[in-house]
């Protein structure tokens, strides 16, 4: 199963996703069950959530950029 990991930049902090998380596919990595999955971010995920000028960046396991969202 590919492992995905979730980095998070707000401003001019970036936040880098060291473990990852095993997902079947990018379609289940863009999705809710990735912030299920991937429980060790839920704390995160909440503080930064109310943040202006956020971006999650997915990269694959070798390192490659597979989605970026900004918020």
């Amino acid at each position: 199963m590919p492992r995905y990991h979730f980095h998070v930049q707000v401003g001019d902090y970036f936040i880098p996703d060291r473990d990852g998380v095993d997902l079947p596919n990018l379609r289940t990595a863009r999705g809710s069950e990735a912030q299920a999955a991937h429980a060790s971010w839920k704390r995160v995920l909440s503080f930064i959530e109310a943040l202006p000028n956020r971006t999650t960046v997915i990269t694959d396991e070798a390192g490659r950029i597979v989605f970026v969202l900004s918020v």
